[in-house]
């Protein structure tokens, strides 16, 4: 009977192996699926919400993230909207854009950026724009955030 078991536990073993190994290689697989299936969501507070406008510039493109006022138990009374540069090739050295994140057709905020030293300035234009909040080095290009007055609150 001790040899049965040994054996059997000899062939689990052996079986076990390929197991472990199948998941440890694809556990990023694994990690996006079940996440996936959960539906759980990255915050918007950490992306800077979905882009719902681009524009291109030729040498660069704009692109302005919708206004992200989400909080824990309901919307706060102040927010952020993303405003990300991806370079064709390389950004400029300066980048001086009046930007209209509201869709209203009136420029809200005019922004000039230092791409060299990540520096930013922030000119607003319309009420609802409070200031800038933080300017982001990115993988692929830069971006800045400029903290929002909700208006519904």
């Amino acid at each position: 009977m001790s040899r049965f078991k040994t054996v059997g536990g000899y062939i689990l073993a052996a079986l076990a192996v390929p197991v472990v190994l199948a998941v440890f290689m694809g556990q990023n697989y694994w990690m996006n699926e079940l996440v996936a299936i959960t539906g759980v969501k990255v915050s918007p507070w950490e992306t800077g919400g979905d882009v719902i406008n681009t524009i291109d510039h030729g040498e660069y493109l704009t692109a302005i993230h919708e206004q992200v006022f989400q909080g824990l138990l309901g919307e706060k009374k102040e927010g952020l909207v993303q405003v990300d540069w991806q370079p064709a090739e390389n950004l400029p050295d300066r980048i001086d854009e009046y930007v209209d994140y509201d869709a209203d057709d009136k420029n809200d905020f005019y922004i000039e950026l230092d791409t060299t030293s990540n520096q930013a300035n922030v000119l607003p234009l319309q009420t609802g724009v409070i200031g800038l909040k933080k300017t982001y080095v990115l993988k692929d290009g830069q971006a800045v955030r400029i903290r929002v007055k909700n208006p519904r609150r």
